[in-house]
């Protein structure tokens, strides 16, 4: 956890007290304004590398490593599509929708 640059008070004080933490200095507007897109540009290159990662297993709804890697796909093309601030077209739209869906159902399979 980060703490406040400007309080030099006490080093025990309360992390869950909000003037613990300056979010404003700690992160360039722009960043917080488009979190959405941020957190995309952090996730594309983890799920590619999850999906080239020689995986243990795959979740109970595949039955082979191709779908789920597929599936996996399928996400990273949803977040590409939301890297940056721009206007979708109806099938990016379908595109995102239906990536960050997979996202939600098998975030909890994100794992090795």
């Amino acid at each position: 956890m980060r703490k406040n640059k400007k309080n030099k008070k006490n080093e025990t004080a309360n992390p869950f007290n909000p003037d613990y933490f300056s979010y404003k200095d700690d992160y360039p507007i722009d960043e917080v304004w488009n979190t959405n897109n941020v957190l995309a540009q952090l996730i594309v290159p983890r799920l590619l590398a999850f999906k080239e990662l020689d995986k243990h297993g795959c979740p109970p709804d595949f039955d082979d490593m191709r779908k789920w890697n597929n599936t996996i796909q399928k996400m990273a093309d949803a977040f590409e599509l939301m890297k940056y601030v721009h206007t979708l077209s109806e099938e990016e739209e379908k595109t995102v929708t239906k990536g960050l869906n997979l996202f939600c159902k098998y975030y909890r399979n994100l794992w090795d």
